[in-house]
């Protein structure tokens, strides 16, 4: 699935760059298998620049964003040559400057711009909540539009190459028109931030928030017809030389490829309210609570039963939060140790989530491919809870 999407992402948007954002799944075999496929790393930690490295990618198919980047962080970008750090404030720029100076080696930047306008459907199932919102109003991401002015105070030439801009302005956006009117303010300001500069820039860093559908009646995009509509807005740049069109995408490449699997350990009726609880719960997989998104799932190994009733499927953590879908449905012949399958886990699961709750072990990962299976993270142990930790220093 991994594969498809990205194929069907590069016949789509020729033009572009694909860029994988780490943070949506960073487990080395899924990002070594993108690197593969041609995808540059957009990473938002010193911890995605070491893994971006280790598995040897060119530090010029490297973007840094995030909006609370360490001196470290800063220092790490710089010496490895990443082509841009997306700069989230011009105090960041002011900051990179010095570090630069002291370290004395160039670096480049890219602004990143909170635009004055967003997203406008906002809300409606998951496309576009709220919470996943990062332009258009008060944020912590992104250089506020209006305070684009003071660029050239912020700005020291002789150590920063500005090299272009980065605007993302929400996660999840399952329309159409809203990506290419995102498209549309991201050319706009490209024009702007030329005209402030007073020299061309040489890349724009589109992250195009392209959504995954959650519910039964939200449509997936049409690649083939927001494809055209995008390079079309951004033609003008396209045309230039050596002009690098980056598309950031995280979700959109691997969520739906991801099935949460947990095996059923106790079944239960509780007035009138039935429970199914197995041995992963939100401890390994949270989204489902903090983003309050209903992710859908399945009795995986009972599909050809008939769901007779419906039942909150939860893991075993001692807290009422724990559920990792509230409307199972739940085929006749269920039985202990059957398994849960939770789907659009691809993206933001385990890494999202307080795998050390309760002190469970971890989970382990496990890679499809050709028809065979891969283990790619090896399941945690007991003694894992000890790395790192000292005991209370008055015992023997």
């Amino acid at each position: 699935m991994i594969r498809d999407r990205f194929r069907a992402l590069r016949a789509a948007f020729p033009s572009f760059e694909i860029f994988y954002s780490m943070k949506a799944n960073p487990s080395m075999a899924i990002v070594g298998l993108l690197q593969e496929l041609g995808a540059g790393a957009e990473i938002a930690s010193g911890g995605e620049l070491f893994l971006a490295r280790e598995l040897g990618y060119d530090p010029l198919d490297i973007v840094f964003a995030g909006p609370g980047k360490t001196d470290r962080e800063l220092e790490d970008a710089i010496i490895n040559g990443v082509f841009a750090v997306n700069v989230e404030s011009l105090r960041e720029l002011e900051r990179m400057s010095r570090i630069s100076k002291l370290l004395g080696v160039p670096a480049r930047a890219a602004l990143r711009i909170n635009t004055t306008v967003g997203l406008g459907k906002v809300g409606g199932g998951s496309a576009g909540p709220l919470h996943e919102q990062m332009a258009g109003g008060p944020s912590k991401f992104g250089i506020d539009e209006e305070k684009l002015q003071g660029l050239a105070d912020a700005w020291d030439k002789r150590r920063i190459e500005i090299v272009g801009l980065h605007v993302y302005t929400a996660s999840q956006i399952l329309h159409e028109d809203e990506i290419v009117a995102n498209a549309e303010r991201t050319a706009a300001m490209a024009l702007r931030v030329e005209e402030l500069m007073g020299v061309p820039v040489q890349s724009i860093d589109f992250g195009g928030g392209l959504g995954v559908p959650h519910y039964e009646e939200e449509k997936p995009l049409d690649l083939s017809s927001l494809g055209p509509r995008v390079e079309e807005v951004f033609k003008p740049f396209r045309e230039r030389e050596g002009f690098r069109l980056i598309l950031e995408l995280g979700r959109f490449l691997v969520s739906e490829c991801g099935v949460y699997m947990s095996r059923v350990l106790e079944l239960k009726e509780s007035r009138g309210e039935r429970y199914v609880i197995t041995d992963g719960g939100v401890n390994q997989f949270i989204r489902p609570v903090l983003m309050k998104v209903k992710h859908q799932a399945a009795v995986i190994n009972r599909l050809d039963s008939e769901g007779v009733a419906t039942a909150k499927a939860t893991g075993p953590l001692c807290t009422p939060i724990d559920i990792t879908c509230d409307a199972l449905s739940v085929p006749g012949d269920i039985a202990i140790d059957d398994l849960i399958g939770v789907f659009n886990a691809g993206a933001y699961g385990y890494s999202m989530s307080p795998e050390i709750f309760l002190s469970h072990p971890t989970p382990s990962e496990v890679l499809v491919m050709g028809g065979k299976m891969h283990l790619i993270r090896e399941r945690g142990r007991h003694e894992d809870l000890l790395l790192n930790q000292k005991r209370f220093p008055g015992l023997g």
